[in-house]
């Protein structure tokens, strides 16, 4: 493989100049012979900045180059700097203009001004320099004999050979308006909390206005639309009314391409006159019974579509309409609904019957465009929450058992985890021409955590025996209304809220028992007799798979000490520090 430095790059552009120059020179003079004998030694260096100039405008290839060439034979060296030709410097520093356009209006303006001024003399006027003399059918013939010769000898000499040849476009071919519009997808409906439940209400439209063209926008077109999938329900629609301002051929041009998931659809000639380009979301894919549902305000993926209005972009006059690209983001305007119904636990005793108690039956039930879809995962989840927690217990209750080491130990919970009853409900909602948010509403009225705990039993420390009683009493409220839209949300009513956290600490009693020795065990004095705490969490949270959010909810033991002190008629009083159990997980529960 041939690699070149940009210097030596360079060079061979300098190479390729010279050798087009070249070939100009020989080919133009065979076209203008009178201008070359006028010129004569002159000539060469003509030529040379006539092509310097049109590198300049941007013509690179060399029958471009000779074409512009031309036209410095007809109007002079430097023409299109010079006031009376305006028209030119228009045309050639319009940055929108191709090359092959470029030279079109050139050449079509040069045939006007020819007519005119032919026409301004008289048939037999005689005027100065050779456009004087010079009629249309003189130029045309003049054109063709030198985009004739340029072509092979362009080929012959060139240093990088092409391997197309250079087609000039002689046809106008062009767009001359676009209207455009989308139109939202018909019944679209979201799920409200009223006095009276979860409704569903008609969704409001942005209303965005149609948009007409004269040319092609600047920025790159992007929109954005919540529609239906294909065959479930209506779909949103681009409508687009393209006028044209001139057609090369009604079998190609105009020409439109709509790209998306579902494949690609073109459009060509009359049929682009007026177009309802169907915008489908993405069809989600199958779900087993036991596949797991996208979590709460998960954010489904969206069809990147891209629609393409085209024509050859060649005009007489003026700069072209130019291509036209849009960008939709096509949303599933699906709408989803959770509701969970949680009631009251019955109070939990150690040691109890070996059954415990029976789950409460908590309801829980998931919808999805006001159809019931598939929540008995979730359900479960519920219902599982009361085994989780009366484990949790348990294992509290065994550290205690086995510290304690005697029969007379007690466990009583009365608890409420996140009981009451809670509807959240999500979905893609348009907010404006290019943008769709998720939008996520919620009303819960739940308890994260009702708790009053009582551990108690017999401490025994030698002879000495006391009644010892722990105690955990706390009250934690999820009683919210929930309102988002993407990333935006009241503080205390955005998703982040959805979160309680609790601390609730322990509270010790001491009661000394009569016993043969003449030995009390009581509780220290102070403030810090007892140490530690029942700590935890609940809400939502992201699911571990990332795909939206879960309810959870989280419970741990912060290590539990006691101080105690043994008093002694004779001895006098000490003190002990006891631990009771260390740092426990209880619980770590989700659902969702």
């Amino acid at each position: 493989m041939l690699r070149l430095t940009w210097e030596q790059f360079d060079r061979l552009e300098q190479l390729t100049l010279k050798r087009h120059a070249a070939s100009i020179s020989s080919v133009l003079a065979e076209t203008w012979p009178a201008l070359t004998e006028r010129l004569q030694d002159r000539w060469p260096a003509f030529v040379e900045a006539a092509v310097q100039q049109g590198r300049k405008h941007g013509l690179r290839d060399a029958c471009d180059l000779a074409r512009y060439a031309c036209l410095w034979c007809i109007w002079g060296p430097a023409f299109d700097g010079k006031p009376s030709f305006a028209w030119a410097a228009e045309i050639l520093g319009d940055s929108r203009r191709s090359a092959a356009l470029k030279l079109h209006q050139l050449a079509h303006r040069t045939r006007l001004e020819l007519e005119q001024r032919h026409a301004a003399q008289g048939a037999t006027a005689a005027a100065a320099g050779a456009a004087a003399a010079l009629t249309t059918a003189q130029f045309e013939t003049a054109l063709t004999a030198v985009d004739a010769r340029m072509s092979v000898l362009a080929a012959a000499r060139s240093v990088f050979p092409s391997s197309q040849a250079t087609v000039v476009a002689v046809k106008p071919c062009d767009l001359g308006s676009i209207d455009m519009m989308v139109a939202e997808a018909e019944n679209l409906q979201e799920y409200r909390h009223t006095p009276n439940g979860w409704q569903r209400f008609a969704v409001a439209k942005v209303g965005e206005g149609a948009v007409k063209w004269t040319r092609a926008p600047d920025e790159p077109v992007e929109l954005a639309v919540a529609s239906h999938a294909l065959r479930r329900g209506a779909p949103a629609r681009l409508n687009l009314r393209i006028e044209t301002h001139a057609v090369c051929d009604p079998r190609v041009h105009p020409e439109v391409v709509h790209v998306g998931a579902e494949g690609q659809l073109a459009w060509k000639g009359r049929d682009t006159a007026r177009l309802s380009l169907a915008l489908y979301a993405p069809t989600p894919p199958p779900l087993a019974a036991s596949a797991a549902r996208p979590g709460i305000a998960a954010e489904a993926p969206f069809d990147r579509q891209t629609v393409r209005v085209a024509s050859c972009g060649l005009r007489d006059a003026g700069a072209p309409f130019g291509d036209v690209a849009m960008e939709v983001r096509v949303y599933d305007a699906a709408q989803w609904l959770t509701e969970v119904r949680h009631p009251a636990w019955e109070p939990m005793v150690w040691p109890g019957s070996a059954e415990g108690e029976a789950a409460p039956s908590a309801t829980c039930k998931l919808e999805k465009d006001g159809a019931a879809d598939d929540a008995s995962a979730w359900q479960r989840s519920w219902r599982d929450l009361h085994a989780a927690f009366r484990g949790g217990m348990e294992k509290l209750y065994n550290e205690w058992a086995r510290v304690l080491d005697n029969p007379a130990s007690r466990l009583e919970v009365e608890a409420s985890p996140l009981v009451g009853q809670a509807g959240v409900t999500w979905g893609w909602r348009r907010t404006s021409a290019a943008s769709v948010t998720m939008r996520t509403e919620g009303a819960l009225d739940l308890l994260a955590l009702s708790l009053e705990l009582r551990l108690s039993g017999e401490l025994v420390d030698g002879p000495a025996r006391s009644r010892i009683r722990v105690h955990c009493k706390g009250r934690s409220e999820l009683r919210m209304t929930l309102a988002q839209l993407g990333d935006k949300g009241q503080e205390g009513q955005d998703l982040k809220s959805v979160l309680r956290t609790w601390r609730f600490p322990f509270t010790l009693e001491i009661e000394p028992l009569a016993g043969a020795e003449p030995l009390t065990l009581s509780a220290a004095a102070g403030p810090m007799a007892i140490g530690g705490a029942l700590v935890g969490e609940c809400g939502l949270r992201p699911r571990g798979d990332a795909v939206g959010l879960q309810w959870f909810f989280a419970l741990r033991a912060e290590p539990v000490a006691i101080i105690t002190e043994t008093s002694d008629p004779v001895l006098g009083g000490t003190r002990k520090a006891r631990k009771i159990f260390p740092a426990l997980s209880l619980v770590d529960w989700s659902a969702g």
